[in-house]
C-alpha cells in the first residue's frame, strides 16, 4: 500500500503542477492579448504622429516656397521702382540739358 499511497502523492503533485501550469498559461494568453492590443494602439498612435510629421513638413515646404515667391514679387517691384526713377531722373536731366542750352 505504500508504493500505492506513493503514487497517489506523486500524482497529485502532478495534477497541482499542470493546474499551476494551466493558470499560468491562461495568465499569459491574458496578458499577450493586452500587448497586441497595446502595439495595435502603439501602432495607430505611430501613423498618427507620422502623419502630422508630414503634414508640418508639407506645410513648412509650402510656406517656404510662398515666402520666396513673395520675396521674389518684392524684388522685383523694387527693381521696377528704382528704374521708373531713374527713368524719370534721366528725362529730368535731358530736359534740364535741352533748357541750358
Amino acid at each position: 500500500m505504500s508504493e500505492l499511497q506513493e503514487i497517489r502523492t506523486k500524482i497529485g503533485a502532478l495534477e497541482s503542477r499542470m493546474q499551476k501550469f494551466i493558470s499560468l498559461h491562461e495568465q499569459l494568453k491574458k496578458e499577450h492579448q493586452d500587448l497586441v492590443g497595446e502595439h495595435r494602439k502603439v501602432q495607430f498612435e505611430l501613423e498618427d504622429e507620422r502623419g502630422r510629421t508630414k503634414r508640418m513638413e508639407e506645410g513648412y515646404k509650402n510656406l517656404k516656397e510662398v515666402e520666396k515667391v513673395s520675396k521674389k514679387q518684392s524684388i522685383s517691384q523694387i527693381k521696377r521702382k528704382i528704374n521708373d526713377i531713374i527713368g524719370e531722373i534721366d528725362k529730368n536731366m535731358t530736359l534740364l540739358d535741352v533748357h541750358q542750352k
